[in-house]
């Protein structure tokens, strides 16, 4: 895959465009589906070719396809500057021309649509999964987004049939206080309705203490909430499929 376009939707948000003939047919199965990039090692212009038998590549990483075009092959995927890492680092240079690995696609968030209420929790990293959710709710629903993001800087429109709510919320360049202007907000805010469907993609241990905060204090089933681990704070390879099990 090559990199066809960068745009700078924030400073620290950028939307690289990929296109290749491997998205020949790419179809990804649904809203927060996921896609894993290869990145060129320090000293490389580009990654070495996956071999099916070869051992797992170390600057592998796991991203939300946004927007996928298969008449003109090519993939939307947006990254964070979130610092040192191979993504982020690769990211912030990113110019035309420039040559990834992609595999994949794997499975998302089922949406369900006999639903009319959506909470939406996040923070940056999972940005495009949430408006990929967005996008495929109904008119008839009503979507209810907290996103934590690095400053006001990046707060950007977002798009849906459904009646939507946002509320952005500015973290600070502190990564310790991953999570808790989310917490705050559900504390502080209106009262969830009983049989709304929640998804909630943040840092991991974050994600943790927010669900535990949804049924516990706010009296959510936990059927009713879906949860993902992104990233994990002095964690360089956190693993994929983090959903919370392990509590």
């Amino acid at each position: 895959m090559r990199v066809s376009r960068v745009q700078v939707l924030s400073p620290a948000m950028r939307r690289i465009t990929l296109t290749g003939p491997e998205l020949e047919g790419f179809a990804p199965p649904g809203p927060a589906s996921y896609i894993k990039l290869i990145f060129p090692e320090p000293g490389q212009t580009e990654p070495v070719r996956p071999l099916p038998d070869g051992p797992r590549a170390v600057s592998m990483r796991t991203y939300t396809p946004l927007a996928v075009r298969p008449e003109t092959l090519e993939v939307d995927v947006d990254f964070v500057l979130h610092g040192e890492g191979p993504a982020s680092t690769w990211a912030a240079q990113a110019s035309a021309g420039q040559v990834l690995f992609l595999m994949g696609p794997g499975p998302g968030y089922a949406v369900d649509e006999a639903a009319t209420q959506h909470l939406l929790i996040a923070d940056d990293s999972a940005l495009p999964a949430v408006e990929t959710i967005l996008a495929a709710l109904p008119a008839s629903a009503r979507a209810q987004v907290l996103l934590e993001v690095l400053s006001d800087a990046e707060q950007r429109p977002l798009h849906s049939a459904a009646r939507l709510e946002v509320a952005w919320l500015a973290r600070g360049s502190d990564h310790r206080a991953a999570g808790l202007s989310l917490e705050k907000a559900l504390r502080h805010g209106s009262a969830i309705a009983p049989d709304a469907r929640i998804y909630l993609a943040c840092e991991a241990a974050a994600m943790r203490r927010i669900r535990k905060l949804l049924t516990d204090e706010l009296g959510i089933p936990r059927s009713q909430i879906v949860g993902r681990g992104y990233w994990k704070l002095d964690e360089v390879n956190h693993p994929d499929h983090d959903y919370g099990d392990d509590v």
